[in-house]
């Protein structure tokens, strides 16, 4: 029995004495070579942290802001038809199509520089469209294809279509020469009216034949005097015509020749073109035919939209765009100081056909051959 304790007790001392070694042992700390690289961060809760995945994203392409139109101009801003669109363009400019910031810049009397002054245009990459205001086809034709991504636009006769990049825009304002016709028809005492007009072509030609179908609507007895200037801006040379018709016999005459001096002098009525002209001779002028060119802007500003944002490639047509009046394309001036002074059956008769074609329940006949005078 002794002896077995004996056992026990050694054995006992010998696990005592192997647990009192491991207590004593050290373990050697390694130096670090470098600083962390991360910062750390505790986590006094020991919750493992949230593992976010990063998604990679495709950068942000916001859409332009600003657009600049070069204007380029046979004449000057003095000549009606371009001083309808500068008008019309102010208008746009402040409606902010698209978000857009508009702003234009133009060159006069450009015809034998056409290239040079187009090119330093497009060679800046500031100009988005450069609109061409007159009979420049043929010249856009040579330039456009080499700047793809500029919108060319030309306008009126004497043009052809382009195709691409080349717009072709038509201004009719036959419409409301039409309602002007009538004023005329109803109040002429000799039962001649005359039109003074530039070239016979045939947004031209549209007009005339407008003013003389709506004078004929109301008083089949008018006859008329033409005579075509050969000039888009020579007010010399309309007077002389002016003075010669009214000499013939014309108390009311269609100015598409911007001759009011001489309608002035002689006391004989007459109508605008293109711009609300009354202020130039306020006793003679009675209304004008206004060139509105705000859908034609706002139309081409969405065709480079089209193609700078969503990639659509430019497919102008072959054929001239034109809107109408009831497309806000054109309209006839108020009466001014007129007001009050015309005679209420023919204000009557005016609005009522105003309406009719604003509503297309008439359609004013687009007669483009060259009248004569008979």
């Amino acid at each position: 029995m002794f002896t077995k304790n004996i056992w026990r007790f050694a054995s006992i001392l010998v696990i005592l004495a192997l647990v009192a070694a491991c207590g004593t042992t050290q373990t050697q700390t390694p130096t670090p070579t470098q600083a962390p690289t991360s910062p750390t961060v505790s986590n006094p809760t020991q919750v493992p942290p949230t593992v976010i995945p990063v998604v990679p994203t495709s950068p942000t392409v916001s859409n332009p802001t600003e657009l600049k139109f070069a204007l380029i101009i046979a004449g000057t801003l003095e000549n009606p038809w371009d001083h309808s669109w500068m008008d019309s363009f102010e208008r746009v400019e402040q409606q902010k199509p698209h978000g857009l910031t508009l702003s234009v810049d133009y060159t006069e009397n450009v015809w034998d520089n056409f290239d040079q002054v187009v090119r330093t245009y497009a060679d800046t990459h500031k100009y988005g469209i450069i609109w061409c205001n007159s009979s420049y086809a043929d010249l856009v034709a040579k330039i456009k294809d080499d700047y793809p991504n500029i919108l060319f636009v030309v306008t009126g006769s004497g043009n052809k279509g382009l195709g691409g990049n080349g717009y072709w825009i038509y201004k009719r304002i036959f419409e409301p020469a039409y309602l002007e016709g009538i004023i005329a028809g109803k109040m002429t005492k000799t039962n001649i009216l005359g039109a003074v007009a530039t070239y016979p072509y045939d947004d031209v030609n549209d007009v005339i034949n407008g003013f003389i179908d709506g004078a004929k609507s109301v008083n089949p007895n008018v006859q008329y005097k033409v005579s075509f200037i050969q000039s888009w801006y020579d007010p010399v040379k309309a007077g002389e015509a002016t003075y010669a018709q009214i000499a013939a016999g014309a108390d009311f005459i269609l100015q598409l020749g911007q001759a009011y001096d001489a309608c002035n002098e002689k006391n004989v009525y007459c109508f605008g073109n293109y711009t609300d002209s009354n202020y130039l001779a306020p006793n003679v002028i009675i209304t004008s035919q206004v060139a509105d060119w705000d859908p034609d802007i706002n139309y081409v500003i969405d065709q480079w939209w089209d193609h700078t944002v969503n990639g659509k490639p430019y497919a102008a047509s072959l054929t001239p765009v034109w809107f109408s009046m009831k497309q806000g394309g054109a309209e006839l001036a108020p009466y001014h100081n007129f007001e009050g002074k015309l005679p209420q059956d023919v204000v009557n008769l005016v609005e009522q056909k105003k309406q009719d074609i604003m509503s297309g329940s008439f359609v004013v006949p687009l007669r483009l051959e060259s009248p004569v005078t008979p």
